[in-house]
């Protein structure tokens, strides 16, 4: 969304412009300028804990005290609550209608059981209340070391990820919260989606954020390319960018004179492309006869004709980067 707003704001910007030597009817002015350049491929997925493990009683009978709440950090060893053998809370009914001398006898001589942690990690969920009976087999906590996210990607896309690859992660939940992850593994066995084979890859967050939890809905931004300062044409400019060198008509920032260029082209991620050589920052670029099929005189933005049709296989501004592609090419 961001890469697009950008584009638009070039696009707003030079679709009038005049005065420029070599203008013809119906040219346009795109300029170059320095920006923020990604190239990323996006993914969905959920965050999921890692190497979860199921928590239960060593023994049948009564949970009399709960020490440790979902969310909380544990150590291997730590206590997490205390419970009575089906044995113990017997004798201790029993002796609660003898007072409570009685009960004090029994509680110092039949000593409780604790529930241990197997390991460090954070309690993921607590599945138990104090004075609840539970048998050998009931899961009392889900204890988790980490939470991780978990993403599908397409089978065309999976040869531009690779290990301790950085992306940005945001939730459905708090989507304005971006955090960083990195690649930890990718999947050798593929799934079927929607018909569409895809790849499972799990990444770790560098910052794990409190606000996460399991099976929130992520959206993953693999980041394949990234410059922080770059020169750049909107790819509509450049007729979406399909090759490397291009000839154009370019009017000078400095002398506002026009003149044939050739222009080197780099990377494009199908709004933007880098420019390598050939123009300087201010520079603008000469597109002539940009319009949509069947449409009026005024630019991409102009209003469609009344009466015209618009063809099915119309140009449109921009080409094939005009919607900001995530999974736009190298622009080769």
């Amino acid at each position: 969304m961001k890469i697009m707003t950008c584009f638009l704001a070039v696009a707003l910007t030079v679709a009038g412009c005049g005065g420029g030597a070599g203008k013809g009817k119906g040219a346009q002015q795109a300029a170059a300028y320095f920006g923020q350049f990604k190239i990323m491929v996006q993914a969905t997925g959920n965050i999921q804990p890692l190497d979860a493990v199921q928590i239960l009683p060593p023994v049948a009978g009564r949970i009399d005290k709960i020490l440790v709440e979902e969310g909380a950090t544990v150590k291997r060893g730590q206590t997490l609550a205390w419970m009575s053998s089906a044995d113990r809370a017997v004798l201790l009914d029993n002796a609660r209608a003898k007072g409570e001398e009685e009960v004090k006898y029994w509680e110092d001589t039949y000593k409780p059981t604790p529930i241990i942690a197997p390991a460090d990690g954070m309690i993921i969920s607590r599945n138990v209340v104090e004075g609840q009976t539970v048998s050998a087999g009931t899961n009392l906590y889900d204890l988790s070391n980490r939470l991780i996210v978990r993403a599908a990607v397409d089978e065309t896309d999976l040869g531009k990820i690779h290990g301790d690859q950085r992306a940005e992660v945001t939730v459905d939940a708090y989507p304005d919260k971006m955090f960083s992850a990195r690649v930890r593994l990718i999947s050798h066995q593929s799934t079927k989606v929607n018909n569409v084979v895809t790849y499972f890859v799990e990444l770790n967050p560098e910052d794990v954020p409190g606000t996460l939890r399991a099976g929130m809905t992520a959206n993953v931004n693999f980041i394949v390319m990234e410059k922080s300062r770059v020169l750049m044409l909107p790819s509509w400019a450049v007729k979406g960018a399909e090759k490397t060198r291009i000839s154009a008509t370019v009017v000078s920032k400095k002398d506002k004179k026009s003149q044939k260029r050739e222009i080197f082209l780099g990377a494009s991620d199908g709004t933007q492309v880098e420019v390598l050589k050939g123009i300087n920052e201010g520079d603008a670029v000469m597109v002539e006869g940009l319009k949509l099929a069947g449409a009026a005189s005024g630019g991409i933005f102009g209003m469609p004709q009344r009466g015209g049709r618009q063809g099915a296989g119309g140009a449109r501004p921009g080409g094939a980067g005009a919607g900001g592609n995530s999974k736009g090419g190298a622009g080769r």
